[in-house]
């Protein structure tokens, strides 16, 4: 597991690294669709892809990162109940920051 964080990489790295998850956020839009992957009738649009191992636990620099099977893509109410401890300010936050991310990449 690594230990470091994004701004501990050399600007090269971070930049690839950015380019790769962007890439990986096509991807996964591209593959399963814009829609939360948790059962809806009628279908939610996706705003968020979340990692099933956490990247706290793989590690920033994990190839499970980019791993289109290790993510799982949600709209922004299940994606808050896969993080049931975060306060609710905070995941405004995130919601805004995160979800723009996967709005950019379709």
């Amino acid at each position: 597991m690594s230990s470091s964080r994004p701004r501990d990489l050399p600007i090269r790295d971070r930049v690839n690294n950015q380019a790769r998850y962007m890439a990986m956020l096509r991807a996964v839009r591209t593959e399963r669709g814009a829609y939360c992957e948790a059962y809806h009738d009628p279908p939610v649009p996706a705003t968020h892809v979340h990692h099933i191992i956490p990247i706290r636990e793989s590690g920033i620099n994990s190839e499970l990162v980019y791993d289109l099977s290790n993510v799982i893509i949600l709209c922004d109410d299940d994606h808050l109940l896969m993080h049931p401890l975060i306060r609710r300010t905070v995941w405004l936050t995130i919601r805004r920051d995160r979800g723009r991310a996967l709005q950019l990449s379709g």
